[in-house]
């Protein structure tokens, strides 16, 4: 699907939390590998390319580390 289908974007840093996304229809646009001093971790971007708008996500648990920007 064409990155102009997007009409909404949202990261997570949790793995469990990009399955929930990709379970409620969100597209997975990258990963990326970050770090920053001793932290290094990925982060998931997704966009919602669906008609409508995307379902609520409560994600699970707490998302530690630097800002991811």
């Amino acid at each position: 699907m064409s990155i102009d289908k997007t009409t909404e974007l949202i990261s997570t840093r949790s793995e469990k939390n990009a399955n929930l996304l990709l379970r409620a229809g969100w597209t997975l646009l990258f990963i990326a590998d970050r770090q920053e001093g001793a932290y290094q971790w990925l982060l998931y971007q997704f966009g919602w390319q669906r008609d409508g708008r995307p379902p609520e996500i409560k994600f699970t648990g707490v998302e530690g580390g630097p800002d991811p920007f």
